[in-house]
């Protein structure tokens, strides 16, 4: 009886090493045989496929916001959206810009521009007569440090301007 139960453990142990064995040379002939990237490790893992990395490249000009201000001295002053309020960088500076020089709601753009003119005379502590919007373009370089040169902007457009003394009008 003892050596029956050896004969089966035996038998289990041979047959065991035998579906091992024959797993090993099958997974080694498929990736030597098929050298695929969809062989490794039999599917198409992006870890251990010949997949290179892709990377989106980045967009060709930057742009920015920026406000001109004229003083009744004749005197240029620039002042960024994020300077008009006290939170830094917050993006309803540049809502507020942008109400300022679109049509859309007269109402709104009167409210807007006359908050502009309030919030850049406090900015800058001078009376102003003329605000102008500006969006500048720059070039992005990514392999460059920096990658953006603000010395240097590649376009300038102007959004608008409007006269100080006409939103004081428009409030009467």
């Amino acid at each position: 009886m003892l050596k029956s139960k050896q004969i089966k453990r035996s038998s289990a142990a041979r047959h065991l090493l035998l579906i091992k064995v024959s797993l090993a040379f099958f997974l080694l002939g498929i990736s030597v045989v098929a050298r695929r990237e969809t062989t490794w490790p039999i599917i198409s893992w992006i870890l251990y496929s010949g997949y290179t990395a892709r990377f989106r490249p980045p967009e060709p000009t930057a742009s920015a916001l920026e406000l001109r201000a004229y003083t009744v001295d004749g005197d240029l002053h620039i002042v960024k959206p994020e300077q008009l309020l006290s939170v830094p960088y917050d993006s309803l500076s540049y809502d507020i810009v942008e109400q300022a020089f679109t049509d859309d709601d007269i109402d709104v753009r009167d409210a807007s521009r006359a908050y502009l003119t309030g919030a850049v005379s406090k900015q800058i502590d001078a009376q102003i007569e003329t605000i102008q919007a500006w969006t500048l373009s720059y070039p992005v370089e990514p392999l460059e440090v920096p990658p953006i040169q603000r010395q240097f902007p590649a376009a300038e457009v102007m959004i608008g301007s409007f006269l100080a003394e006409d939103t004081a009008q428009a409030n009467e």
